[in-house]
């Protein structure tokens, strides 16, 4: 069975992606805004992640919100607000609350008419896509 569900969840259980680019300077002035962002409100839009899918494994990966995680750990955030499509939920269930429709998830978002949710053939959903922060994070989040 396939669920996705709304969860609060410590850092540490969440994997993560260090891109190169976000590491070493090149999106400096990104990185800089994202930080004031989280720094001033904290997660305005949980990050999107995929648990027991075929390429991750076992693994709470996230699929979108990897820089913010990357802020998050420097800036000491202990809890992350995620949505998680879990692909195993019948064997590994996750506490949380579940996301049926479009306008529960859109509910959690900052900006939610800017949201994207896809969803498969079967109507499972397999993507919750914000708003491009690199555009946005100056003129609506800081």
């Amino acid at each position: 069975m396939i669920e996705t569900v709304y969860i609060e969840l410590p850092i540490e259980k969440i994997s993560y992606l260090e891109r190169a680019e976000f590491m070493n300077g090149q999106e400096q002035s990104f990185r800089d805004a994202l930080t004031a962002s989280l720094s001033k409100y904290g997660f305005r839009d949980p990050v999107y992640c995929w648990y027991h899918s075929k390429p991750y494994g076992d693994k709470i990966k996230i699929t979108v919100g990897n820089n913010r995680m990357v802020v998050a750990k420097e800036l000491g955030i202990k809890n992350i607000p995620t949505i998680v499509t879990n692909f195993k939920a019948d064997e590994f269930p996750l506490r949380g609350e579940v996301m049926e429709t479009d306008e529960q998830i859109k509910k959690l978002f900052y900006l939610p008419d800017q949201l994207q949710i896809r969803r498969d053939k079967s109507g499972n959903i397999d993507q919750v896509m914000p708003v491009s922060y690199k555009g946005n994070i100056r003129n609506k989040y800081v």
